[in-house]
């Protein structure tokens, strides 16, 4: 099982050379296809100008040099492909906004790669944090990246956040590529009492059974704890030296595209390590 198709954000972020080594590295060791994704936004700018925006609301820009710049990052990202020796990739430009780009080809691929700290593309008609709008909407697993992170070929030691729910039993299907080439998994409970998380008396043995038939090496971890849970959770992980943490997201219907709920934001914000998420 490995993912065959992989979908990375290409941006101006000062985190995208920690975003690309990651994309990469997985690319490499799954023997597959990389599209790095990178958008002008001029579509959004010709909508507003054909809908007769206000001019004092509309900020200047150079349409022609928004896709320059576009298209100069897909150049340095071919230049890295082929310098980390990936072996098939490609490059497209979309007009859109990074939302509604990577949220289309999510449909296409396996997995989308993007910045945990990519928030340059806002949008003009429906500002967006992005890294929020992708784990509560794509239809694919969405793998966040710190910028200070440091690739690997694998994620040898895997943390699983679990609390019971739809999403977070998603995360895992998803995530299955990646677990099953892990030394070791850890799956780790929050206040699971106070969360009433999974059946029966003891919280994650049922899920440590279904893991254990697929890896050999699963413990549970129950975490009593004041902290915010995404607190608790990044300063394990960081703590533990986890390469990964898998988790289930959860978003507030409408509010989406402003709101995730607190757990799923604070762990966005904070994660050390990369983040593999799905609502």
């Amino acid at each position: 099982m490995m993912f065959k198709t992989i979908i990375v954000h290409v941006s101006p972020a000062s985190g995208m050379p920690a975003t690309f080594g990651t994309a990469a590295s997985l690319a490499i060791s799954h023997g597959a296809h990389l599209v790095g994704t990178a958008v002008s936004g001029v579509a959004e700018m010709n909508y507003l100008l054909a809908a007769g925006a206000p001019v004092a609301i509309m900020p200047t820009f150079d349409l022609d040099a928004l896709r320059k710049d576009a298209q100069q990052q897909l150049d340095t990202f071919a230049h890295q492909c082929e310098a980390a020796g990936v072996p098939s990739w490609e490059t497209r430009l979309l007009e859109t906004t990074a939302a509604d780009a990577l949220l289309l080809q999510s449909r296409y691929c396996d997995l989308v790669v993007a910045g945990n700290q990519d928030v340059a593309q806002y949008g003009l008609l429906a500002p967006t944090r992005l890294p929020g709008h992708l784990v509560t909407q794509c239809v694919r697993p969405v793998l966040l990246v710190p910028p200070k992170h440091h690739a690997k070929d694998n994620f040898s030691k895997i943390m699983i956040a679990w609390n019971g729910s739809a999403g977070a039993s998603r995360a895992l299907a998803f995530a299955m590529p990646l677990l099953l080439r892990a030394a070791q998994l850890t799956i780790v409970l929050c206040n699971p009492a106070d969360e009433r998380i999974d059946m029966g008396a003891e919280p994650g043995a049922d899920l440590a059974t279904y893991l254990a038939r697929h890896h050999r090496n699963v413990n549970v971890v129950n975490l009593d704890t004041v902290q915010q849970t995404s607190t608790a959770l990044c300063e394990m992980a960081e703590r533990r030296h986890f390469d990964l943490v898998v988790a289930g997201a959860y978003g507030h219907s409408r509010l989406h595209d402003w709101v995730v709920g607190s757990t799923t934001g604070g762990l966005i914000e904070k994660c050390p390590v990369p983040l593999l998420m799905t609502q």
